[in-house]
């Protein structure tokens, strides 16, 4: 361990357990390993495999150089986006229908965002997932995730969509957070209040010079409460939930994800909070080690940031209105005809439910939705009724990707020709995009029905950049490799090998085999 962290920091670690343990009500069990899984949402590869070469997060290279964690290349399936993979890590699911953090559902009949509480527990309550299959299930705890997932506590997304029962459950979430703080509350205010005047200042620069002020009060809150407060309490909470013995711990560290949608993947303010998080992490790891019996910590992303060049800074117009409106562009032939798929065309198209379309941009791909009926359009279907519409998309030059819906299947226009699943390597793609998650991506698409009628991709225009359709600096969801290529780190001692992995729901699987084996509820006992 002396290779990894310092003397100085091993001996914090063991007075810090110490001290909160003497105060804190241990728990019980009989499981015989323990799991923190910290989770670097949105975090490219590149970064990571840069900070272990150079030391510019010391810690974490020093975990990785010493040999005493293994760190491999994962690929965690399509889209590449955090509730996708978190139905798959937390319960296995491998088709969740969940098409991107935003998106029209077709269930429920308007927009849904995956930050709002209300859509997130509504997600999760239809997932379909049996009783007592979830990772954190039988006593684990999960910190700033989407999914509740059988945790003990409620600090996810979905719980918090209940007043009343974030009300009820207060004493519980808060407890230790007091006894587990390193800092002085003195200290602690002062550079709060320092990080919001800073924070301030810099949002104010930020949308003078881009003279838009979309989205920057409410980054503004989020500089100030969820990545300075939240993060603080999510990770003394978890150093605490370590010393009382919580059987399986998932804490989302999301600071950097934000901050790079807001100012972009490689921004100097983005880079700063990976160099930030290092030493949180080595602090983490050195309670894991100062308890017994100690903990096994995986480091995961689950999916990479490309820098986004809105297509309505390149273009004065949202893409809705570039789809919509203007003058038809026709199909070709050999589009049409391998839309058809050897059918006539349909003389007359009759759909069920209104037809007012709904285009959603989540990021550098979008989901459009040309009816609002409940089932999606299938291509036959769209040459017959909106054969402008796709014109338009397959012709205009910032979109490099048209994923529509064949028969059971699903195809990808690209560069004026119809590619299957099995076709792509043959397709002009750009060498950005990643040709394992589009092949990967048309085969999911049948599976998500809430997915659009179209799902467009943006062209890539430049070297890990792509063409984005929100509003933003930052995008992920897409299909590039940037995007698509993970990372997973874990200790070189763990009975159980993760590398290879080519879908989420495998690392569910093979966490399971370890950390859900033996298993008993929990029970609080007396502090001695």
């Amino acid at each position: 361990m002396n290779e990894v962290i310092n003397p100085q920091l091993q001996t914090w670690a063991r007075e810090y357990v110490r001290r909160v343990g003497s105060k804190m009500s241990p728990l019980s069990a009989s499981r015989q390993r323990k799991l923190l899984i910290v989770h670097l949402d949105g975090v490219p590869k590149a970064h990571l495999a840069n900070a272990v070469r150079t030391g510019q997060m010391p810690f974490f290279s020093r975990l990785v150089t010493s040999g005493a964690y293994a760190m491999d290349d994962a690929f965690w399936g399509s889209p590449a986006s955090t509730p996708f993979f978190q139905a798959g890590l937390l319960y296995g699911i491998r088709h969740p229908n969940l098409p991107a953090y935003s998106w029209f559902d077709r269930e429920l009949g308007r927009k849904v965002q995956m930050n709002t509480p209300a859509d997130a527990l509504a997600m999760e309550s239809r997932l379909g997932r049996d009783s007592g299959t979830s990772l954190l299930s039988e006593g684990g705890h999960a910190y700033f995730a989407l999914f509740r997932a059988e945790a003990r506590n409620r600090l996810c997304m979905s719980t918090v969509a209940s007043y009343k029962t974030m009300l009820r459950s207060f004493k519980y979430e808060f407890e230790g957070v007091l006894t587990g703080s390193t800092r002085k509350p003195l200290s602690y205010l002062r550079s709060f209040g320092e990080d919001a005047w800073n924070s301030f200042r810099e949002v104010y620069r930020w949308a003078r010079m881009q003279r838009d002020w979309r989205h920057e009060q409410g980054y503004l809150v989020s500089r100030i409460f969820l990545q300075r407060l939240g993060w603080s309490f999510a990770h003394t909470k978890a150093m605490v939930d370590m010393i009382r013995g919580v059987p399986s711990i998932y804490l989302v560290y999301g600071n950097y994800d934000e901050v790079a949608h807001r100012r972009g993947p490689r921004s100097e303010q983005a880079l700063t909070e990976l160099r930030r998080v290092d030493s949180y992490l080595a602090e983490l790891y050195a309670v894991s080690k100062a308890v017994e019996p100690g903990y096994d910590i995986v480091f995961l992303t689950d999916h990479g940031h490309v820098d986004s060049d809105a297509i309505e800074r390149r273009t004065g117009k949202r893409l809705e209105k570039l789809l919509l409106e203007g003058a038809p562009l026709p199909l070709s032939e050999d589009v049409r005809r391998a839309l058809l798929d050897g059918r006539p065309l349909l003389e007359e198209v009759s759909l069920s439910g209104p037809e007012e379309p709904v285009v959603v941009e989540s990021g550098n791909f979008s989901h459009v939705y040309l009816t609002r009926r409940r089932e999606p359009l299938e291509a036959a279907q769209l040459v017959a009724r909106f054969p402008e519409v796709l014109g338009r998309a397959m012709r205009h030059p910032d979109l490099g990707i048209v994923a529509v819906r064949r028969r059971d299947k699903a195809v990808a226009i690209i560069g004026g020709q119809v590619y299957e699943a099995h076709q792509i390597d043959s397709a002009p793609l750009s060498s950005e995009f990643s040709r394992r998650a589009v092949a990967d991506y048309l085969r999911e698409l049948p599976h998500m029905p809430t997915a659009g009628d179209l799902v467009l991709f943006g062209q890539a225009v430049s070297k890990g950049g792509t063409v984005g359709f929100a509003w933003e600096f930052g995008s992920h969801g897409g299909l590039t490799r940037t995007e698509t290529n993970s990372v997973i780190c874990w200790p070189r001692e763990l009975p159980v090998d993760l590398s290879a992995m080519s879908h989420c729901t495998q690392l569910h699987d093979r966490l399971s085999s370890v950390y859900r084996e033996g298993r008993r509820a929990l029970v609080e006992v007396a502090a001695s």
